[in-house]
């Protein structure tokens, strides 16, 4: 089918008339002579994918570009507030100064902190000391000595009980005092064996979570100081101010209102037709306030989710010109492009009404045949099909309510692409 159709009342009624003369006849009432008793002469097209464009309208308002409600990142008492409403700002603009003073305190100790846990970090990785080396090495050596001398009392006391020169007691004590003796020496040994090895694993990990720590107790305290400084988070004028000096502030209080210069529209588009239209593509807008005449306007922003009570999608455009003419909260009405549903659909004079059904007429070439159909949507000309055809069935489009189901026809004409 082709995608634009002339109402099927008048091109219908002339196919139908240059039929007639084109066969000779002295009119269409006079068809029953010509042809076979009882059969039906009708016109057909083959039905075929069509295309149906429901043009739609959104509606929007006019609102700042961006409006951007100001708020502390920290609590903390107002030193300064700069601006009055009206005020052009820029972006990066200092607008609040919140008192710094505890936080600069927090960060010293925050950094004499983590000094110390990176000396202590580095002490550990560099091993022992040569003077501590030194110094286990002449306790080993002591160790050492005391446990030769102990050893020669020992084997004396040994030779002399004996002979029974000295007692029982006294060898006990020389016994005693040389395992005294090899304690000393073995615990001497272990202490030079762990200095030589220098800290665990275990040791080094704890050491570097302490330095980590500390580094971001610095980061954090740093931070807070920057943030003590409330900057303009856009271009834009003041639209409310709600703080003073000397005032206290909380991470929930909406300092001040910054409205950029660069008005736009917000709409809402239906999900259906949310996929005909791209950021960058331009639609037509109409601000009536303004003028009757629509605008170009571009898409800025498409939100890729959806309302879910209205399941619309909110779209932002940009408005031309001089911004000043724009006013918040304006009725916009932007027109959205046509949405093409490739379907099967028929022409509306197609569609026969019986009863409560709706009956499309098509035939194999030698009868008519009565298809119910469900209709969907229409686009003025055409209706679409949803249940009940299918592309490639000859639709009767001449003379479909005087036959009914079974009745033997006759194909004039066929109908082509482009009505030819």
């Amino acid at each position: 089918m082709h995608k634009k159709r002339k109402t099927v009342a008048t091109a219908l009624a002339v196919t139908a008339a240059s039929l007639c003369a084109a066969i000779s006849l002295s009119g269409c009432a006079s068809q029953e002579a010509s042809a076979k008793p009882g059969v039906q002469r009708v016109v057909v097209e083959t039905i075929g994918q069509d295309t149906l464009k429901k043009a739609k309208m959104a509606v929007g308002r006019v609102i700042g570009d961006t409006e951007s409600a100001v708020m502390s990142k920290i609590p903390g008492r107002v030193l300064r507030a700069v601006g009055e409403v009206g005020q052009e700002v820029k972006a990066g603009e200092p607008l609040v100064y919140l008192d710094d003073s505890d936080f600069k305190v927090v960060l010293a100790q925050a950094q004499a902190s983590l000094q110390g846990a990176q000396a202590r970090l580095a002490d550990s990785r560099n091993g022992t000391r040569t003077q501590l080396k030194v110094q286990l090495q002449e306790k080993i050596q002591s160790a050492k000595a005391t446990l030769d001398n102990a050893k020669i009392n020992l084997d004396r006391t040994v030779s002399l009980k004996a002979s029974g020169a000295v007692s029982q007691s006294q060898l006990d004590a020389a016994n005693l005092a040389y395992t005294q003796a090899q304690t000393a020496y073995q615990a001497a040994l272990q202490d030079q064996s762990l200095a030589n090895e220098g800290a665990t694993k275990e040791t080094i990990a704890n050491l570097q979570a302490a330095v980590a720590a500390a580094k971001a107790t610095v980061d954090s305290a740093r931070l807070s100081i920057s943030n003590a400084i409330i900057v303009s988070p856009l271009t834009g004028k003041i639209a409310a101010k709600n703080i003073q000096s000397g005032e206290t502030v909380s991470t929930s209080s909406t300092l001040l209102t910054i409205v950029s210069r660069q008005p736009a529209v917000e709409a809402s588009i239906p999900e259906e037709q949310i996929n005909s239209i791209k950021v960058g593509q331009t639609l037509k807008v109409r601000i009536e306030q303004v003028s009757s005449q629509p605008f170009d306007a571009k898409v800025l922003t498409i939100s890729p989710i959806a309302n879910p009570a209205s399941k619309e999608y909110p779209v932002k455009l940009s408005l031309p010109g001089d911004p000043n003419q724009w006013k918040s909260g304006m009725y916009a009405e932007i027109t959205l492009p046509d949405a093409a549903d490739a379907t099967i659909a028929v022409p509306r004079d197609a569609i026969v009404k019986r009863g409560s059904e709706r009956i499309v007429m098509v035939t194999d070439g030698t009868k008519a045949i009565a298809h119910p159909v469900i209709t969907g949507t229409s686009d003025g000309a055409n209706v679409q099909i949803l249940e009940g055809l299918k592309a490639g069935e000859k639709l009767i489009v001449v003379g479909q309510d005087q036959v009914k189901d079974g009745d033997p026809v006759e194909v004039l004409w066929e109908k082509k692409e482009g009505g030819k």
